[in-house]
């Protein structure tokens, strides 16, 4: 038979069995506590983005989304008010210099050269009446003053008979005073006579210019007129690609409508936008990088638009090598405007940077251990980020993503 087990057992087997129980479970807190300062985590070497701090000039740069366009854009406009018989090309296709784009209606184009070229002819016959009758008022004029002229010649003979008439007494005196009152008004209406004549003909002279003029402006409103006709299709002045048409056939257009758009897919520009904040930071002449992917262009701030909508700037930007291979017409492309430059600073390449409490912090690599350094940065760009404080020229730095490391003083480095 089975004994019962005294009280006083089970109580010090109770008691052993607490024992072991927390002992245990101080050594496992000890273990999870200490283990990790006896244990210094290792990376491979080959696993790491690395690079050295350098001492040099660095460069601010502000980013704005950029979208590649054609550097010159040419408008389609309608020569006369005409109507759209036919599309003869859709957006997208490539038209050579003068190719037609549109077909227009050009009947009023033809009634127009056909009412210029009456008024040219009607011009023309205008100016021939007004010789005709300048020179016949002319040729009267001059006859007049012929008679004029032959009748002072008589007048003044009479004059000098009388003088020696009263002399020897024949007539009186006062029979002389006439005869020389008339030589006196006859040479007065032989000079007003003059005088007509010569403003005659400089009336003439001025008349004829004025309606040659007038006839020479009919005449080239109407070869321009009959070029407009023969044209006979709306054509762009230059080759590309058709990046708008007007559409529907039988739309009435007028002189100077917009019918066309082509662009030239030669050279290219870059417009960009960034927010507004940035606004005071900008201005035309500053210098850029373009970026997209692989591809890095240089270029030139051109153009700031002064009006801001919803908190945007809109900027343009002109490129060094506006022709370059790899560009395309809307290439959403990276700017970065250069506002600030500084000179003999320390950098490095970015790269990841651990966010502490207070400030960034970077693991440098020495001999074959990698020490978490604290670290003021200054001003970044998308190359390179400035070192103010905590590292040296010469030190070699992780760029790689070290988040996981980031409670850690060290990394062995294998």
């Amino acid at each position: 038979m089975d004994r019962p087990i005294p009280a006083r057992e089970l109580l010090l087997q109770a008691r052993r069995r607490l024992l072991g129980w927390i002992l245990g479970a101080g050594a496992l807190i000890a273990l999870v506590v200490i283990l990790p300062g006896w244990v210094t985590p290792s990376i491979p070497r080959a696993q790491l983005r690395t690079a050295k701090v350098e001492r040099g000039a660095i460069d601010a740069t502000l980013t704005a989304s950029g979208l590649v366009l054609p550097e010159h854009e040419f408008v389609v406009t309608s020569p006369n008010a005409s109507r759209v018989l036919q599309t003869l090309h859709q957006p997208g296709d490539t038209v050579a210099a003068g190719e037609p784009i549109l077909s227009l209606d050009q009947g009023e184009a033809r009634l127009l050269v056909e009412r210029l070229e009456r008024q040219a002819a009607l011009k023309d016959n205008e100016r021939a009446q007004a010789r005709i009758d300048l020179e016949n008022r002319l040729s009267e004029l001059t006859g007049q003053a012929a008679i004029k002229q032959l009748e002072l010649e008589s007048l003044s003979f009479e004059a000098e008979r009388n003088t020696k008439l009263v002399e020897s007494g024949v007539i009186s005196g006062d029979q002389a005073r006439k005869g020389a009152t008339d030589l006196q008004r006859c040479r007065i209406e032989v000079e007003q006579l003059g005088a007509a004549t010569r403003n005659a003909k400089r009336g003439l002279e001025v008349r004829l210019r004025s309606l040659a003029l007038e006839h020479d402006i009919l005449v080239r409103e109407r070869r321009d007129a009959e070029r407009e006709l023969k044209q006979g299709s709306a054509a762009s002045v230059r080759g590309g690609v058709l990046t708008w048409v007007l559409s529907g056939e039988g739309v009435s257009v007028a002189r100077g409508d917009e019918l066309a758009r082509v662009a030239d897919l030669s050279t290219f520009k870059v417009e960009a936008t960034l927010s507004d904040v940035h606004a005071g930071r900008i201005r035309a002449g500053q210098p850029v990088v373009v970026r997209a992917g692989e591809l890095s262009l240089p270029g030139t701030l051109t153009k700031v638009h002064p009006k801001v909508e919803n908190g945007i700037v809109r900027i343009e930007v002109a490129l060094e090598r506006p022709d370059h291979p790899l560009l395309r017409p809307n290439l959403r492309v990276d700017v970065y405007i250069i506002s600030e430059r500084r000179e003999g600073t320390l950098s490095v390449r970015r790269g990841s940077v651990i966010s502490a409490e207070g400030g960034h912090a970077l693991f440098r690599i020495h001999s074959k251990v990698a020490d978490r350094r604290d670290v003021t940065l200054g001003i970044t760009n998308f190359e390179r980020t400035e070192i103010l404080k905590g590292l040296e020229e010469g030190d070699e730095v992780i760029l790689s993503d070290m988040s996981d490391y980031a409670n850690r003083k060290e990394i062995r480095i294998r």
